[in-house]
């Protein structure tokens, strides 16, 4: 079941992407982060959040890649139910240059389907980084049924900055809450792992575009 949810987390994580430079000023004046583990270069950290026992967490990464690759892939939506076997549909309702407003569908063995709708925006930082934020939002076209789980507490940022001309930086964050009944210490294991493969998934499709594009 633990491995079940961590799959759920790691595809609505990944999938879902909104936009308001507030969320990461205001990510500053909160409780303290506790740095958890390091591994293949990865940094993870994680911090309470008020209200609920369910904790934020965020990660550091550099690996190879642009900005623009990494944009590009969130971005994608359309071609991600292609690329993840558990994204089993995804439609944008509507876009702009900027922001995206998607709904989407995801299936995983055993546990309840679940579906949700997300706002995911691009901010281009004044530093030169670029944002891709996300935030929860409602629409009647797909109403909530007997066949989901609407999940409705989903928020959080990627910051891509280019440290060399082929490596990114990446920092990462994300609070949710994918339901269920269970225990909240469960939660909190899976959550943390779904973040390490998030930004892993996303690096080795950078690197996957990369060589379809050579042939």
């Amino acid at each position: 079941m633990q491995k079940i949810l961590i799959i759920f987390i790691v595809f609505l994580q990944f999938f879902s992407v909104f936009a308001d430079d507030s969320a990461q000023k205001n990510e500053k004046k909160q409780a303290k982060w506790e740095f958890v583990s390091e591994e293949d270069g990865l940094k993870l950290y994680e911090r309470n959040h008020e209200g609920s026992d369910i904790k934020e967490v965020k990660a550091v990464v550099t690996y190879q890649g642009t900005i623009q690759e990494a944009v590009d892939i969130m971005f994608d939506r359309l071609k991600h139910p292609q690329i993840f076997k558990y994204i089993t549909f995804s439609d944008v309702l509507k876009k702009n240059d900027k922001c995206d407003w998607s709904y989407n569908q995801i299936s995983v063995p055993v546990a309840s389907n679940r579906d949700y709708y997300v706002k995911s925006c691009r901010v281009d930082n004044k530093d030169g980084s670029v944002s891709v934020t996300w935030v929860p939002f409602d629409d009647p076209k797909y109403p909530v049924t007997d066949k989901f789980v609407r999940v409705a507490d989903n928020k959080g940022f990627y910051k891509f900055t280019q440290v060399e001309p082929d490596k990114i930086k990446v920092d990462y964050y994300i609070y949710n809450d994918p339901g269920g009944s269970l225990p909240v210490f469960v939660k909190n294991i899976a959550a943390r792992q779904a973040v390490k493969d998030t930004l892993w998934t996303l690096h080795k499709e950078i690197m996957k575009r990369r060589a379809a594009s050579k042939k």
